[in-house]
């Protein structure tokens, strides 16, 4: 164990240059970070991640699925709710923290050298497996594992986007996500898909379904169709390059009122941009369309304007920390969030009528819906969850202890 500042990189931990050498996974003891500015890492950054963590298990964990808030279910397909905003901010925080992570390890290692390469190619594929890790669980049945998924999706964007970074400058990088985002667009309205033709935009006969069905049949998280679709990793990238030009502009010597400035500006114009190009190719995160790209480009960066302004400007950091508490184990929370919930889905418990089900729901039928009815049971359940990882997190966080990959 070593003893030191944690920095967190996108949702994984970070170390010195000698974790190119440690092992793939641990726990790692270091002195908790400071709320404060540390070594040029900003403190909305994490922020901003745990916000994004925080809302992701709350939104995951309803005591029955059928029993949400409407802004805590997903939009059935086009449009979108604040649930179908929290994939897309996670994308944006990879992008951001990109910079941070790759200019620190090239001050340990030559520009472009082998190391550096093979340190974000590890990082990439230890989160795909981790994602494939977490639809096997518990019974692990490859014959039907469904092969991608959210963490497969960051693992993909990470590498693209920490390869374009190394070899791209601002300039080059806007204009690359600019043209991911058109050539989407073009691709997905106006080219033919083979046996059914063009501009479908429903789950079945879009051009993502087709590549997946031909790539990966029988491994699809819809039987017929991907929700996160091989193809909807190219324009998730022009995402992910909206958070590393923020990122770019964090790290420069502008003064922060420029930089709130420009992220202000920038992120309305995405926002009437998406709304606008929503009527030709709707706002979807299953497709994760053009309007997407730039509605939730928008709305990250002004989300995270404020979250600068608000804790790096004006300093107010009192509330910040049960978010750090979250961004600073966010892999550990990431999995395990989703690994409890899981369990709980596949213990069976036998009923006074004689038929069985699973441990959440009956802990919903008979300890939340009671007394809160069905959906704020439902809802009270996803809170009491909430809660749960956030005592388990802090004990974590007072004992130095941070998963990292």
């Amino acid at each position: 164990m070593k003893h030191g500042y944690v920095d967190e990189e996108l949702i994984l931990k970070d170390d010195n240059k000698e974790s190119a050498h440690s092992e793939s996974i641990k726990i790692k003891n270091s002195n908790p970070p400071t709320l404060a500015i540390r070594e040029g890492r900003l403190l909305s950054i994490d922020v901003f991640r745990g916000l994004t963590l925080v809302f992701m298990v709350l939104v995951n964990s309803p005591g029955h699925p059928e029993f949400a808030y409407p802004p805590l279910k997903h939009a059935p397909w086009n449009s979108w709710t604040p649930t179908d905003l929290v994939f897309p901010l996670f994308i944006f925080i990879v992008g951001v923290a990109i910079p941070y992570s790759l200019d620190r390890r090239r001050l340990a290692v030559e520009n472009r050298s082998v190391s550096l390469y093979l340190q974000i190619i590890r990082r990439s594929v230890l989160l795909f497996l981790l994602g494939l890790f977490l639809h096997g669980y518990p019974y692990f049945d490859f014959s039907t594992i469904r092969i991608m998924g959210i963490l497969q999706r960051i693992g993909i964007v990470y590498l693209m986007g920490s390869m374009l970074y190394l070899w791209l400058n601002p300039r080059q990088l806007a204009i690359t996500a600019g043209i991911i985002t058109i050539a989407y667009f073009i691709l997905m309205k106006f080219v033919p898909v083979p046996g059914v033709g063009a501009g479908v935009l429903e789950p079945v006969g879009n051009w993502g379904q087709f590549i997946d069905s031909k790539i990966m049949p029988g491994h699809l998280g819809n039987k017929t169709w991907e929700a996160k679709s091989l193809l909807g990793n190219i324009p998730a990238l022009a995402s992910a390059l909206i958070g590393v030009l923020a990122g770019i502009t964090l790290r420069s010597d502008k003064t922060a009122h420029e930089k709130i400035i420009r992220f202000f500006f920038a992120g309305n114009v995405l926002i009437v941009f998406g709304l606008i190009w929503d009527a030709w190719f709707p706002i979807n995160q299953d497709l994760w369309s053009s309007s997407l790209i730039l509605f939730t480009g928008g709305i990250s960066l002004v989300m995270l304007a404020s979250c600068y302004w608000l804790v790096d400007v004006r300093k107010s950091i009192w509330w910040t920390k049960p978010f750090v508490i979250f961004g600073v184990n966010s892999i550990l929370v990431w999995v395990g969030s989703k690994m409890g919930i899981r369990t709980l889905e596949v213990i069976k418990v036998s009923q006074a009528n004689g038929s069985a089900t699973d441990l959440k729901t009956w802990i919903w039928q008979n300890i939340y819906a009671p007394w809160a009815g069905d959906l704020h049971g439902s809802e009270a359940f996803a809170i009491t969850y909430v809660f749960l990882w956030f005592g388990i997190l802090a004990f974590l966080y007072s004992r130095r202890i941070f998963l990292k990959v």
